[in-house]
């Protein structure tokens, strides 16, 4: 038996006199068949092979099949197909801030692609970050992350040059840009900010999404112990495949509560050296 004949064709047949209506029978069939899929990096069905299966129109199946993408399930690529998503990463707000290591753990290692490295004058918006004279210079990173060829994030990240002054092509790279501000200057804290967001066009190809399509945006700016911005960027996220997880420490009694403003504004205190790592 193959993937077009044994999900979908030994399914019980569609209740033509049920109140629920057949898009709604056919999302749920579909949804059973996503649940048991285990050609994990291969194209799910179109809708042309559903249409035939079910027996409907592909108007029918296109509105099942797009309540699935909207609810995470399934994601379209342009020119590819249509694929099943794998279950959403949980990147959690720890003092190690390791999130290399937490999608490694659960079975889904991120790899990392430099395609920008500079030495530049901050942009008007960076220099305010890191509060930098007219003159000041950052190093300018662009990476993009994917796990198995899937797009996960595009981190922009911006480096005080005068607090660090020298980059090598294997500590942006490597992953952990705080370990490299590590050797330097000692971190005290950073400040992230976490929002919904529609992509734009200059980074829905990089993420394999369409303008407009739904994303989750990362700010971010880290001090050390005197105060002073070091780095600052942005993250985009593709929103089916991550979200974030934060625990809130309380205080004696339950009375008092970091880490978690009014403004949904996340403030990750940073450990030990060895904790500050992996950024």
């Amino acid at each position: 038996m193959n993937k077009a004949t044994t999900p979908a064709m030994l399914a019980a047949p569609l209740d033509r006199h049920s109140p629920l209506p057949l898009y709604e029978q056919i999302k749920r069939r579909v949804l059973g068949m996503i649940l048991g899929w285990q050609q994990e990096n291969e194209r799910f069905h179109t809708d042309n092979e559903l249409s035939e299966q079910f027996g409907v129109s592909r108007m029918t199946v296109r509105q099942a099949v797009q309540e699935l993408v909207d609810e995470g399930y399934l994601r379209r690529v342009p020119g590819l197909g249509t694929f099943v998503c794998a279950p959403k990463i949980d990147e959690q707000f720890t003092p190690a801030m390791d999130f290399l290591d937490q999608w490694a753990i659960k079975g889904r290692p991120l790899s990392l692609k430099v395609l920008h490295c500079s030495l530049d004058p901050a942009p008007a918006h960076v220099a305010a970050d890191l509060r930098l004279p007219a003159e000041g210079k950052v190093w300018n990173i662009l990476r993009l992350r994917t796990v198995q060829h899937v797009p996960i994030s595009i981190d922009y990240r911006y480096i005080d040059a005068a607090l660090v002054p020298e980059m090598q092509p294997s500590d942006i790279s490597s992953g952990s840009l705080l370990d490299v501000i590590g050797r330097r200057v000692e971190l005290a804290y950073g400040d992230l900010k976490i929002e919904a967001a529609a992509v734009r066009e200059e980074h829905a190809d990089y993420l394999g999404l369409l303008a407009g399509d739904p994303i989750l945006t990362r700010h971010l700016v880290y001090c050390d112990t005197q105060g002073r911005p070091v780095m600052s960027g942005v993250s985009h996220y593709r929103a089916d495949q991550v979200r974030y997880s934060v625990r809130i420490p309380l205080g004696q009694d339950g009375r008092e509560m970091t880490g978690l403003s009014e403004s949904v504004e996340f403030l990750a205190q940073a450990g030990s050296p060895r904790q500050r790592r992996r950024e």
